[in-house]
């Protein structure tokens, strides 16, 4: 797959307008972007997580250069060091869901050309794909649970080309309005929840021997001409209105270092 990214995306501010407490869920991630091959991030980091889904699912994300798991308990030290780095922990962002319902987070792109595979169901035939401009990420629902934890539901996703006119069905659904939108091709069939506790980490990432993949497209760029490998950490929990936060602020007009520069400290 060719590749081309501009170096925005690490230049993204990490530091945040501080979050209004209002009552809903509050979600943060962040990218952690290293050599492709990088051993803790292909290998040593999945061997302290637990993967979710099905063994099923488990099987048709792998089948697709994908992971997805939750680390939970104490974290291992190069993880809490990566998240702590000002050079390798990038586009930093902290979301409060109360209106909104779901965001995607940006992973990866553009990407003048992206070909790859994919299997959208372990009984079916593998198929090409082939994408200009291509821009993907992840879209994220949470949802709280009873047990004050919050469940995130992912969708892996990719835009492409410019923005085209479409007709959308109006609000009332009396008849059809015009909306200018970038194509997006949804991949359903790949997506997946985990449910997380206050101090649990979902992280998501792509299997760096599997080249020719959805997860290549979502989760390899290119820095300096060198081949770099992603791995998207988010957080969550689920906020009242007055509550003193748990968590650090993510503003107050300093740079905040990463998501989770607190995370193996005690509160």
């Amino acid at each position: 797959m060719t590749r081309t990214e501009k170096p925005s995306l690490a230049s993204v501010a990490r530091s945040l307008a501080p979050v209004q407490q209002v009552e809903g869920i509050q979600l943060e991630s962040i990218i952690l972007e290293r050599p492709v091959g990088d051993r803790f991030l292909d290998r040593d980091l999945w061997a302290a997580t637990l993967p979710i889904g099905s063994s099923e699912m488990q099987v048709l994300l792998s089948e697709n250069g994908l992971r997805a798991g939750v680390i939970s308990g104490a974290l291992p030290a190069r993880f809490q060091t990566l998240l702590e780095s000002d050079s390798e922990a990038i586009g930093g962002r902290g979301l409060t869901f109360a209106n909104r319902k779901e965001e995607v987070l940006p992973t990866s792109g553009p990407n003048e050309r992206c070909e790859f595979t994919v299997l959208t169901d372990l009984a079916g035939q593998r198929k090409p794909v082939e994408l200009k401009q291509a821009r993907g990420g992840i879209l994220v629902r949470p949802e709280p649970t009873s047990d004050r934890r919050v469940r995130v539901w992912c969708e892996p996703q990719l835009q492409h080309g410019e923005r085209q006119l479409f007709l959308r069905p109006s609000a009332d659904a009396t008849g059809f309005v015009k909306h200018e939108e970038v194509p997006l091709v949804r991949y359903q069939p790949l997506a997946f929840d985990a449910p997380l506790g206050r101090n649990e980490y979902l992280v998501i990432g792509w299997q760096a021997d599997q080249s020719d993949t959805l997860g290549a497209a979502l989760f390899s760029v290119e820095a300096n001409g060198q081949p770099r490998q992603r791995v998207l950490v988010i957080r969550a929990r689920q906020v009242n209105p007055g509550t003193a936060p748990d968590l650090p602020s993510l503003g107050s007009g300093t740079r905040r270092a990463s998501i989770a520069a607190e995370a193996g400290r005690t509160r």
